[in-house]
């Protein structure tokens, strides 16, 4: 029997957050601090999950116990039981539901219980972070072209984007060879030697950013391919996207280079 008035119940049950609780902004803050960025609480977005992230395709959940009907933890009430049962179960179905909607579509779903979010954050996290990182090695995989076997034919301008900020770098090749004389893998002593070149331009860009670099954009004008020791580099400074031959939208000069 429950101890409190009818009246005293239903104030309870209709204060209890449908969004933003503790467990949830704890969550997110700790999401937010591995760098991670997105959108909360959408609308837009089918079932309403907690946290999207469009650019990867990901919805996340965070599934309160008592609502969601937690095998572990949920208790039914001791009044209203049939009215609870059938809310209960049909939020259960409707888990189901959105679960299958992401899965025609080809979006991801992480759906956490919150007694392994209080229990262990930084596991419950860890789940989802290393998910992310091996999407980004994936994803620079995809987007980088490795050549290693050209040289650079005129002057390369690389710049990086990053949080409204732009650091510059740039070479100029002035020996170009029909094939580039260094294997894969091997350092930069032929590029100096016999190709004459100053330097690589993404790796002045890198240098100049000074490790504002994570979550950035490569733009590479005068170059249409990555060497593999560049591509490294790019990786290790977080880079996520290069693009070839075209200036940031907000960069409108085009410095022309003299030899």
């Amino acid at each position: 029997m429950d101890k409190l008035s009818p009246q005293k119940r239903s104030w309870l049950m209709g204060n209890i957050k449908s969004k933003d609780t503790k467990l949830e902004v704890a969550f997110r803050k700790a999401f937010w601090s591995k760098g991670f960025r997105y959108r909360k609480n959408s609308l837009k977005y089918f079932g309403k999950p907690d946290i999207v992230l469009k650019k990867y395709k990901i919805v996340i959940f965070l599934d309160s116990c008592f609502w969601h009907g937690c095998k572990k933890h949920f208790r039914m009430p001791a009044i209203r039981k049939e009215y609870w049962e059938t809310k209960i179960a049909r939020n259960i179905e409707r888990d189901k539901e959105v679960n299958l909607y992401y899965k025609k579509i080809d979006w991801k779903v992480f759906r956490f219980w919150e007694h392994d979010i209080e229990k262990n954050l930084d596991k419950t996290m860890a789940k989802i972070v290393d998910f992310l990182n091996d999407q980004k090695e994936k994803e620079i995989e995809i987007k980088l072209r490795i050549d290693s076997r050209k040289c650079a034919k005129r002057h390369v301008v690389a710049i990086i984007e990053k949080d409204g900020k732009y650091y510059v770098g740039s070479d100029w090749c002035r020996n170009p060879q029909k094939k580039c004389p260094r294997s894969p893998g091997e350092d930069y002593s032929k590029c100096k030697a016999i190709c004459k070149q100053d330097g690589h331009a993404e790796l002045d860009a890198i240098k100049n950013a000074k490790g504002d670099t994570k979550g950035g954009i490569m733009y590479l004008i005068g170059h249409d391919h990555c060497c593999e020791p560049c591509l490294a580099v790019m990786k290790k400074a977080g880079i996520e996207t290069v693009i070839f031959n075209k200036y940031p939208e907000k960069i409108r000069w085009k410095k022309k280079a003299s030899k």
